[in-house]
C-alpha cells in the first residue's frame, strides 16, 4: 500500500521541517518517494505528522475514541511515536509537545526502525526497502528542560573551531543537534556586525576588511570575512535554528571582552568611561576594557547591543545570559570586589527587565569556580529571583570539589544546570574524567532544581565520545556507565567491525580518561593532595606544544610531583594502548572508511601527545645527561611518526582551514598571517600540522639545548629570544610550502608512534 505523510498546517516552522525529513529520510531508506497532503485520501497509509494540537486528523482520532491520548506534555520536548491498524491501513502519529520535539520523533523514527545513524561528521543511512511497523505506543520525556551545547570564539582549525564554519557547516551542525534532541546552543564567536547596527551613525563598515593592530595571539581579531559578510551569516544561521525551533541565549550585560572588542570608532565618540581592573586581564587597549555600568548611559549602550540582536539576529526576547564581569578582578580588596560585581549583577538584572520582563537569564558560572569564593556564590544566589534567573554552570567536574557546584547554594533551592567545561581551546585530544562527572552528574539528576545539562567548551568535534555523553546523559542521565555507551557508539557507527573497534576503544578508555580539564582550584602546595587538585597539570599543561614552559618547571616541585603520578598512571596503560594501536594498523577498513580512519587517528594522536608530554616533562628533572640525550632521540623519533600522521588529514591542516574560508566567502588577503598568530600563541597550540613543521619542533630543540647544557636563568633568557626569532620564521613561512607528503601511509605512522610507545615506557 501507498504512504502518504500527513502535514499540519498553521503552526511552528518547525513542523514542516519534521514534514521534509520525514519525506527526506523515508526516500532514502526505501527508494519509495511518499506522497504528502494537508488532508487525508483514506486509502493510503498513514505517517502522521504533529499531535492533535496541530494536527487535524490526530484531533479527530483523539475526540472519535479511536485512541486515547499521547501521554505528552504538551509545550515540552516530551514526543510520542504511536502506531495502529484502522480500516485495513497502518497509521504511524509522530506527536510531539512542541514544534522542535516533533522533528526529533521523526529523528527517532528511523533511528529505531531503519537503523539510521547519526553523528556530527555524517550520517548512516540504512537501505530497508520497506518499513514495516507492529502496534506500538512509544512516549519519550527529558529529565532536562536544557540541553545543549556553546560554541566559541577561538580560531585555529576548521574541524575544531565554529567561527570557520559555512552556512551549510552551520544546518550541518543544527541538524544534528536536533538528531541527538539538544535544544540549545549559544555562538559566543564574536560581536561580528552588531556595534555598526545599534549605532549607524557612529560605527561604519569597514571598506573592505577591519584589521586589529591592538591585539596579539588569540587576541589578533583582524577579519577574514567582511563584517557585512560574518552579520548576515549570523542572522541565517539564527534563522534557521528558529525554525528548528531551538533555544539561543542573547547576550546583555557588560558584554566587552577579548572577542568581544568595543570599536576604536565608538570609543572616540562616546567616550565611555571604564572600569579599571587589578588583575589586568583584557585591558592591552581601551577595546578591551569594560565600561563603567555604575553610570547609566553606559548600561544603555550594552542593552542597545541587546535590543539590536534581538530585533536583527533573535527575533526573540526570551532567553539571555551574560558573563557578569567574567575574568575580571576590579580591586584587590575582595569585599570592595564582591561588593562591586554583586552590583553589576543587580544592575544587569534589572536593564533587562526593563526590557523585557517576562525573560529568563541565565548566569555563566565561569567565575564562580575560577574567581569566586563558595560563599561568595551563594550571596548572589541568595538575591537573585528564581523565577526568572538559572545558574548556568559549566564547570561541574572541576576536579576539586570544594569549589564546585555543590557548595555554591543552588542545589535543592535555586535553578541551576550542570555543565562539563571538557576542554580549553588546546586540548583538542579524547579525554574526559567520567568518573567523577558521574558522581557529580548523579547530584543534578536527583535534584528537581536542575533544569539542564550542557557542553560549554572551548572548541568543538574534538572528542566524538563526550558528544554521545552529552546526547545521552542530558537525556536520560546515567543510564548506563561510559563503557557500554561507548559500545553502543561502536555498535551504531561501525557496522560489520564495530565488535572489533568497540574493543580497541575499551582498551584505550583508561588511559583516555587519565587526560582531563580540572579547573583552577585554587589549593596551595603545602596542602593535602595538592598535586591532585591542582590545574598546573592539568589544564595548560601540554608543553610538548609549547615547549617555552618547560624552562619555568625546572624549580616547580608541584609540578614535578605531578608529572610523576601522571607518568606513572600513563606507563601501567603503555602496553596496551600499544596493542591498540596495532589491531587499528591491522584493521584494513579503518583506512577506508572516513569515520573509522578519523576515529582511529584521534585514538592515536591522543597516545602519541601524551608520551611526547611524559617524555619532554620528565626531562627536565633528569640528572642524567644520557638519559636526557635518549629521552631527546625518542622524542624526536616519536614527533616525525605524529607529524606523518596528522599529514594524512585535512582535519588538522590549518592551510586546508584557509583555502575552506576562501571557498566560502572573499577572505580578507592577509589572514593568512592572522590565522598563524591565533592559532600559533600559546594559549591555542594543538596537533596540527604545519604548526609541528615550523614551530613546534624548533623550539622543542631549544628547550632539550638548555636541558643538557646546564645554564644558568641568563641562557634560559636567551632561549627565549631565540624562541621568538622561531616565531617570526614561523609567520614568514607560506603555510603552502610546508604540506605533507601525499604518498605517506597513514599506518606506517601508526606502527612507529606504537614502536616508541614501547620504548618509552623503558624511559619514563
Amino acid at each position: 500500500m501507498s504512504v502518504l505523510i500527513l502535514k499540519p498546517t498553521g503552526c511552528h516552522s518547525a513542523y514542516a521541517h519534521a514534514t521534509r525529513i520525514a519525506c527526506e529520510f523515508y526516500s532514502k531508506v526505501t527508494g519509495t518517494e511518499p506522497a504528502v497532503s494537508e488532508c487525508d485520501d483514506l486509502c493510503s497509509d498513514l505517517i502522521v505528522i504533529g499531535s492533535d494540537s496541530v494536527n487535524d486528523f490526530a484531533m479527530n482520532e483523539i475526540l472519535s475514541g479511536d485512541i486515547q491520548g499521547f501521554d505528552i506534555r504538551y509545550g515540552t520536548d516530551d514526543y510520542c511515536l504511536h502506531s495502529y491498524e484502522k480500516d485495513g491501513r497502518r497509521i504511524l502519529i509522530l506527536a510531539g509537545g512542541r514544534g522542535r520535539s516533533t522533528v526529533y520523533a521523526v529523528y527517532d523514527l528511523f533511528e529505531r526502525f531503519a537503523d539510521c545513524r547519526y553523528f556530527w561528521d555524517g550520517d548512516i543511512i540504512s537501505q530497508k526497502g520497506a518499513l514495516a511497523f507492529g502496534d506500538f505506543h512509544i512516549v519519550e520525556s527529558p529529565r532536562f528542560e536544557y540541553r545543549g551545547l556553546r560554541y566559541f570564539g577561538h580560531r585555529g582549525l576548521k574541524r575544531f573551531q565554529a567561527e570557520h564554519w559555512s552556512f551549510a557547516d552551520w544546518q550541518r551542525e543544527l541538524d544534528w543537534m536536533m538528531k541527538k534532541r539538544l535544544n540549545l546552543f549559544m555562538l559566543r564567536i564574536g560581536m561580528d556586525d552588531i556595534w555598526q547596527r545599534a549605532f549607524p551613525d557612529v560605527v561604519k563598515y569597514p571598506d573592505t576588511y577591519n584589521i586589529i593592530t591592538d591585539g596579539k595571539g588569540y587576541e589578533e581579531r583582524s577579519d577574514f570575512w567582511t563584517l557585512r559578510y560574518r552579520g548576515e551569516l549570523r542572522e541565517k544561521i539564527l534563522t534557521y535554528a528558529r525554525e528548528l525551533d531551538l533555544i539561543y541565549p542573547t547576550d546583555c550585560g557588560t558584554m566587552t571582552h577579548w572577542y568581544a572588542r568595543t570599536p576604536s570608532a565608538f570609543l572616540e565618540s562616546k567616550k565611555p568611561d571604564f572600569l579599571e581592573q587589578a588583575n589586568r586581564t583584557h585591558v592591552g587597549s581601551d577595546t578591551g576594557k569594560v565600561f563603567d555600568f555604575r553610570k547609566k548611559e553606559n548600561m544603555q549602550y550594552y542593552m542597545q547591543l541587546t535590543r539590536t540582536m534581538v530585533n536583527e539576529h533573535e527575533k526573540r526576547s526570551d532567553y539571555f545570559h551574560t558573563i557578569g564581569l567574567g575574568e575580571r578582578r576590579i580591586y584587590d580588596d575582595p569585599q570592595k570586589n564582591l561588593a562591586l560585581k554583586l552590583v553589576a549583577y543587580r544592575r544587569i538584572a534589572e536593564a533587562l527587565r526593563s526590557d523585557y520582563p517576562n525573560s529568563t537569564l541565565f548566569l555563566a558560572s565561569w567565575d564562580f569556580s575560577g574567581m569566586w569564593k563558595p560563599e561568595d556564590v551563594k550571596k548572589l544566589m541568595d538575591e537573585m529571583d528564581p523565577t526568572r534567573t538559572v545558574m548556568f554552570d559549566y564547570t561541574s567536574e572541576v576536579d576539586n570539589p570544594n569549589i564546585s557546584f555543590l557548595n555554591w547554594g543552588v542545589t535543592h533551592r535555586f535553578p541551576w544546570v550542570f555543565g562539563l567545561f571538557h576542554a580549553y581551546e588546546a586540548e583538542s585530544e579524547l579525554r574526559g574524567p567520567y568518573d567523577r562527572t558521574a558522581e557529580r552528574l548523579a547530584v543534578a539528576a536527583e535534584d528537581p532544581y536542575c533544569k539542564g545539562m550542557i557542553l560549554w567548551p572551548e572548541l568543538s568535534h574534538s572528542d566524538p565520545i563526550v558528544l554521545e555523553y552529552l546526547s545521552e546523559n542530558a537525556w536520560a542521565p546515567l543510564k548506563r556507565p561510559i563503557e557500554e555507551t561507548v559500545t553502543d557508539f561502536c555498535n551504531k557507527r561501525y557496522g560489520t567491525h564495530a565488535a572489533e573497534m568497540n574493543s580497541c576503544w575499551q582498551d584505550f578508555l583508561p588511559f583516555m580518561m587519565q587526560g582531563s580539564w580540572g579547573g583552577n582550584s585554587r589549593r596551595r602546595e603545602e596542602d593535602e593532595d595538592s598535586a591532585k587538585y591542582h590545574n598546573t597539570w592539568l589544564s595548560h599543561s601540554d608543553i610538548w606544544t609549547t615547549p617555552m614552559r618547560g624552562l619555568a618547571r625546572k624549580k616547580d616541585g608541584l609540578f614535578q610531583r605531578q608529572v610523576n603520578m601522571k607518568v606513572a598512571a600513563a606507563k601501567q596503560e603503555l602496553d596496551r594502548v600499544k596493542t591498540v594501536i596495532e589491531r587499528l594498523v591491522k584493521l584494513s577498513p579503518v583506512w577506508e572508511n572516513d569515520f573509522m580512519r578519523r576515529d582511529a587517528i584521534d585514538i592515536i594522536r591522543t597516545a602519541a601527545g601524551r608520551t611526547l608530554n611524559f617524555l619532554m616533562a620528565t626531562a627536565i628533572y633528569d640528572q642524567d645527561h644520557a638519559l636526557i640525550g635518549q629521552k631527546r632521540a625518542l622524542y624526536f623519533e616519536l614527533y616525525a611518526a605524529l607529524e606523518d600522521l596528522l599529514g594524512t588529514s585535512k582535519d588538522f591542516s590549518v592551510y586546508h582551514t584557509l583555502l575552506a574560508t576562501r571557498e566560502t566567502a572573499p577572505t580578507n588577503p592577509s589572514f593568512e598571517a592572522t590565522l598563524k598568530e591565533n592559532i600559533g600563541c600559546d594559549y591555542c597550540r594543538q596537533y596540527a600540522y604545519e604548526l609541528m613543521r615550523l614551530l613546534l619542533k624548533p623550539e622543542a630543540e631549544l628547550l632539550f639545548d638548555w636541558m643538557l647544557t646546564e645554564k644558568e636563568k641568563a641562557d634560559g633568557e636567551l632561549v627565549l629570544t631565540k624562541a621568538k626569532e622561531v616565531f617570526a620564521q614561523y609567520l614568514a613561512t607560506p603555510l603552502a610550502d610546508v604540506q605533507p607528503d601525499p604518498n605517506i601511509d597513514p599506518r606506517e605512522a601508526a606502527l612507529k608512534i606504537a614502536e616508541c610507545l614501547q620504548k618509552a615506557k623503558t624511559l619514563l
